[in-house]
């Protein structure tokens, strides 16, 4: 089995709204960063990935998509639905009466 570890992530997120701060952005971006563990192998590289996230009245994650990836391979694919799925576990959010949200996720390590 692999070791897992704790990515350390650099974020940044757009909201479908101008009413959503990047505060709101950066902080569901990093709760779910204390959710996601990463492959130690995956060290030093660095992905992109869109996701359109759909929350419920209390917070919680209705909906994912993974609109886009870069690099697009299967690698990096299968990366930001692990994403995915720690958005899903870390949830509900505060999200201040938003309920769909596009967030983009850069990683460097």
């Amino acid at each position: 089995m692999v070791n897992r570890v704790l990515g350390i992530l650099v974020m940044s997120a757009v909201a479908t709204t101008a009413s959503a701060g990047d505060s709101l952005n950066q902080y569901i971006l990093e709760r779910a960063a204390s959710c996601w563990t990463t492959p130690t192998a995956m060290r030093g590289i660095s992905f992109s990935a869109d996701v359109h996230v759909s929350f419920t009245r209390e917070g919680h994650v209705s909906a994912i998509e993974v609109v886009d990836v870069e690099p697009q391979t299967e690698t990096f694919k299968g990366l930001a639905n692990d994403f995915a799925e720690a958005l899903k576990r870390c949830s509900p959010y505060v999200t201040e009466g938003m309920n769909e949200m596009n967030l983009t996720l850069s990683w460097p390590l």
